[in-house]
């Protein structure tokens, strides 16, 4: 019987199958902490953004290929080795459905998830770290969930879901976007990175432009250095609780 104890840790996807379909280039990243949990999922084949300074410099359909990321956070319970991810912020809005596994361990140690709601069979693989703490946080009008340790982090913040991504995903793919949407889209962002002493480095982001950055400083307080889609960067207090 898997429970949520065992769930704790980092995760790092090998690959997902379904009727018709198999993924093993997508980096996912899943780090669980407690009951609270952060999520990112960024594909191999992203635009290149060299002697780019923000995602504003990108063209349409260089930013719907960026929309095929994913990014979600929130906490989960664990039934009966049902695990459902209840996702209290998600990159591309309301969720269409419940997110349900059946979880299990095969003979190797791996970790197999299996669709409730959903037919595909996802493999996970532990790395090994000293064990995850978690953090509710809040800045101005968004929220999110940090999970981290003194060697890793993953940042997930954004507003409470309203809504999908679909509405603007359609337009990049006609050239019709308009700049507000895409502002308040990638006001969002998931970063998943290494502290360097009191600095957290963005090593993987649904915002290229974090990679390589200052993310996070934490002292006395913590702190986010948030990067605008007009690449505006600012630093801005995380509330925690």
């Amino acid at each position: 019987m898997i429970t949520q104890r065992d769930l704790q840790g980092h995760w790092q996807r090998d690959w997902i199958k379904a009727s018709g379909f198999e993924d093993t280039t997508t980096r996912v990243h899943w780090l669980q902490a407690g009951a609270l949990f952060a999520d990112l999922r960024i594909p191999l084949d992203r635009p290149d953004i060299a002697g780019l300074s923000c995602l504003a410099d990108l063209d349409a359909p260089a930013l719907r290929r960026l929309m095929n990321a994913e990014g979600f956070a929130g906490d989960i319970t664990v039934a009966d080795s049902k695990c459902t991810w209840h996702r209290r912020i998600n990159w591309h809005g309301v969720p269409e459905q419940s997110d349900i596994g059946l979880m299990s361990f095969d003979d190797a140690g791996g970790l197999i998830e299996d669709g409730v709601l959903a037919e595909y069979r996802e493999l996970w693989q532990a790395v090994p770290r000293p064990p995850l703490r978690s953090a509710k946080v809040s800045c101005g009008t968004m929220s999110g969930i940090l999970i981290e340790n003194d060697t890793v982090f993953l940042l997930g913040i954004g507003p409470d879901p309203s809504g999908t991504t679909q509405d603007l995903i359609t337009e990049l793919d006609s050239d019709t976007a308009e700049n507000a949407a895409l502002h308040q889209h990638f006001a969002s962002v998931y970063v998943l990175g290494r502290w360097d002493g009191g600095l957290g480095i963005g090593e993987l982001s649904t915002n290229p432009f974090y990679e390589g950055q200052v993310t996070l400083e934490r002292d006395n307080s913590l702190l986010w250095h948030s990067i605008a889609f007009t690449g505006e960067r600012s630093t801005q207090p995380l509330l925690l609780g």
